[in-house]
């Protein structure tokens, strides 16, 4: 599990990663809290994401995942820029479409390893940092490995 694992947060990073370069956004990892501080003194827009759960379901090599992917915009006070860039993640993760699993987290990217299926999106409440919002939308799905 522990190499799936890391596939699966790989091939999370490398899509959304793709989004966010094909914007000009810098992407944060919600889990890295010097990328979050920075992020939040900053003025700029960007793309953020964060890795929720993982388990096994039933068992290995069937597990369930939820993670967020969202944006972050300041000058947006009418919150178009944010939904359209919230659009864009669920054109990415969209509901009924399967994608493998590879580790990219290395220097070449690694052999399939399974695939993910997203069984739900779902748009969470805007947050504010008292100088802009961060919308996010949650994925929910099922993974299997070999």
């Amino acid at each position: 599990m522990p190499q799936f694992a890391l596939a699966f947060k790989s091939s999370i990073d490398k899509m959304v990663n793709d989004l966010a370069v094909s914007k000009d956004l810098k992407l944060v990892d919600m889990d890295d809290v010097t990328a979050v501080t920075d992020l939040l003194s900053s003025s700029k827009d960007a793309l953020v994401w964060e890795f929720l759960t993982f388990d096994e379901a039933p068992k290995a090599p069937l597990y369930s995942f939820v993670f967020r992917v969202g944006a972050r915009t300041t000058n947006d006070a009418a919150n178009y820029n944010i939904l359209s860039l919230v659009g864009d993640i669920k054109d990415i993760f969209t509901v009924g479409k399967s994608y493998d699993v590879m580790d990219y987290s290395g220097v070449v990217v690694g052999p399939k390893q399974g695939f993910m299926y997203v069984s739900d999106v779902r748009v969470e409440p805007q947050e504010y940092d008292k100088q802009s919002g961060i919308r996010t939308a949650s994925v929910y799905g099922k993974a299997a490995s070999g």
